[in-house]
């Protein structure tokens, strides 16, 4: 049985999307992956109402029992960066953070991190599903303990970050067609590439993104879906750092080493390298359960408190362990946006900044924690004008 061949693509009123059903299901040898335009057409199609549920629904799971190719992920990205409100795109923020997996226990500490950064100026965009995965704690079920703004339109988002610096978007506001797409896999009861490309949209263009994973052969997935999106050009040149996050979720594991692969993309030029965090909590122990009941005004307590583990308060919540591990995955992460935001400086203001090592980005992380009160002269600001450097 032959293949179908590359199709010809019109316009997404006009196309018949069962030819796109019929090259992924026509048979096992006449069968084949859709391409990268075929599958971003296929997601603008559906978010029109011009494929089906059920021709969505179909597509979703023959690609998921073949094995979805990069080419389709990506393709699928794209499709629903076509779908954003182009307010979204106009936002001005420094880093993309997707928060999609949730934890199975721990409170998100990474939002003590993004508070941290957008004190200093630095403007962060949040985004996430909290019911895609319902049985995990999830990002935005804590929000108001450390006051980030949970915001549905483009212009309170721009609002939020104009005031705080920082703001927190559900995937479903960004672009309506998400919510769909999870009813339809949550309905098939099988994940879907939507779950992967949904981390990948970047809706504000922001020059550093961060994606996480957890199974082994997504991180070389997440690259091959920012090299494609780089070469299509839908990508704007930046900076994406891939790792595996504790449990799942964009947040740096203190208790074992963490490679960071960085796609580094810029007119006609992809480079990828490799970065380190090192085990910041070598040979720890404990803290493992217990922590599945913590109040998420846990988080607001140990952002105020500049003795964690003498506040009678916080130690009557927490056992030393738990807050051990808890500041110690604050340092890590901190740590990643450090080394990324170097190599950004480094590259935009050469005569300001210079690239810093693992090393420096873990003892200016702790400064940070330290003096995160402190917005004059923080040693952030220090290092961007190059003092902190002479000190270590």
């Amino acid at each position: 049985m032959p293949k179908i061949g590359e199709l010809t693509l019109t316009s997404v009123d006009e196309f018949d999307f069962r030819l796109l059903i019929k090259a992924l299901g026509k048979g096992e040898k006449g069968s084949r992956a859709l391409t990268f335009a075929e599958a971003s057409l296929l997601l603008e199609g559906f978010s029109k109402g011009k494929a089906t549920r059920v021709q969505m629904a179909s597509a979703m799971m023959l690609m998921r029992v073949r094995g979805e190719t990069t080419e389709e992920v990506a393709g699928m990205v794209a499709g629903l960066r076509h779908t954003l409100d182009h307010d979204w795109r106009s936002l001005a923020v420094d880093i993309d953070w997707p928060v999609y997996a949730g934890k199975r226990e721990q409170l998100p500490w990474l939002l003590l991190v993004a508070k941290l950064l957008a004190s200093q100026g630095i403007r962060v965009m949040l985004h996430g599903d909290s019911l895609a995965l319902p049985h995990r704690r999830h990002v935005e079920s804590c929000l108001s303990a450390v006051n980030i703004a949970c915001c549905t339109t483009p212009k309170s988002a721009n609002a939020a970050l104009q005031s705080d610096n920082i703001v927190y978007v559900r995937a479903g506001d960004l672009a309506p067609v998400l919510d769909e797409c999870r009813q339809l896999h949550q309905e098939l009861g099988l994940r879907s590439l939507i779950q992967t490309a949904v981390r990948c949209i970047n809706p504000a263009n922001a020059p550093i993104s961060l994606r996480s994973y957890f199974h082994p052969g997504l991180d070389n997935l997440h690259q091959g879906i920012c090299e494609v999106l780089f070469a299509n050009g839908e990508y704007h040149d930046g900076s994406i750092a891939i790792f595996k996050g504790l449990q799942g979720e964009t947040e740096c594991n203190p208790r074992v080493s963490t490679t960071i692969t960085v796609v580094n993309g810029q007119t006609d030029n992809i480079a990828v390298l490799s970065l380190s965090i090192p085990t910041l909590l070598e040979g720890f122990s404990g803290a493992k359960v217990g922590q599945a009941e913590l109040s998420s005004e846990i988080l607001a307590l140990l952002w105020g408190e500049k003795q964690p583990f003498v506040s009678s308060e916080l130690t009557a919540l927490m056992s030393r362990t738990m807050i051990e591990q808890a500041l110690s995955s604050i340092t890590a992460t901190l740590a990643t946006v450090l080394l990324l935001l170097s190599r950004k400086s480094a590259m935009t203001e050469p005569n300001t900044t210079a690239i810093i090592t693992a090393e420096q980005a873990v003892d200016l992380s702790l400064k940070c924690w330290e003096n995160r009160f402190n917005t004059t002269d923080s040693p952030l600001k220090q290092w961007r004008s190059r003092e902190f450097l002479c000190a270590v």
